[in-house]
């Protein structure tokens, strides 16, 4: 197999968005992003958050022994300290999006339990929202129907908000994979055809809440977590649409 048609790992994705590649590996990096604009999308978004944590602690920044010794490690170790860097920018997401004032709890949780609800609500996004003829497997006409088989399969009450006050009307849901277990997806259009989804499922922690913004090239989400479950509203939309569709939906949830 050609070098440079090999799968890159998401791990050689947020190295080369850090500038920590071996210089052989950036000329095989670059040609999948140039063949995978989502993923070229997705460093460049890796790349602004290093740059806005950077100018953020600007002031503090100091330099220890054993710095340069560190900095020369192998790439499988940077590797494997990647989560500090990572936690990092997600703490910056949320520090922008709890700036915003959405009334939802506002105690961040662990990004390593946060961040899966993210990715999976935006690949399922991608994935349903552009199917023209099968984009749910239940639709609205059976809503009844729809809220009983998803809350089911949780093993919670769940109900599919009513977004017309957000210009949102439901298509219908589907049952998804969330973290290896039973999940929901409900959709949702607005009268020009554009689409939004809401992702259920089981959260890590019944006691963690938290919420958060975060972006996958011009795919936008808003997630949080409440009552043992975990939500994400995800949609090509402004995040004042998210916000207002986000609080009605917690709203909702809550009565």
């Amino acid at each position: 197999m050609n070098d440079a048609l090999k799968p890159v790992t998401e791990d050689e994705l947020h190295a080369h968005a850090d500038g920590q590649l071996p210089g052989s590996e950036i000329a095989r990096i670059e040609a999948w992003l140039a063949a995978h604009p989502d993923d070229a999308a997705r460093v460049e978004a890796w790349r602004a958050q290093n740059e806005a944590i950077r100018t953020m602690f600007a002031p503090y920044a100091m330099t220890r022994a054993g710095d340069a010794e560190r900095v020369a490690a192998s790439p499988q170790q940077r590797f494997t300290g990647r989560f500090p860097v990572r936690a990092a920018a997600t703490f910056l997401v949320f520090v922008l999006g709890a700036a915003t004032g959405l009334a939802l709890p506002a105690l961040i949780g662990s990004p390593a339990t946060a961040t899966p609800i993210f990715e999976q609500a935006s690949d399922a996004y991608a994935i349903y929202t552009r199917d023209v003829r099968h984009p749910v497997e239940v639709w609205a006409g059976e809503k009844d129907h729809l809220v009983a088989w998803l809350g089911k399969r949780l093993g919670e009450k769940i109900v599919a908000p009513d977004l017309s006050s957000a210009g949102f009307t439901l298509v219908g849901g589907r049952l998804v994979p969330v973290d290896g277990t039973a999940g929901a997806l409900l959709m949702y259009e607005d009268g020009s055809g554009r689409r939004l989804t809401l992702m259920l499922g089981k959260a890590a922690r019944k006691d963690e809440t938290s919420f958060m913004f975060a972006a996958n090239g011009p795919v936008e989400t808003l997630y949080w977590k409440d009552n043992g479950l975990a939500y994400a509203v995800t949609g090509e939309v402004g995040r004042d649409v998210l916000r207002a569709v986000a609080d009605e939906c917690y709203r909702q949830f809550q009565s």
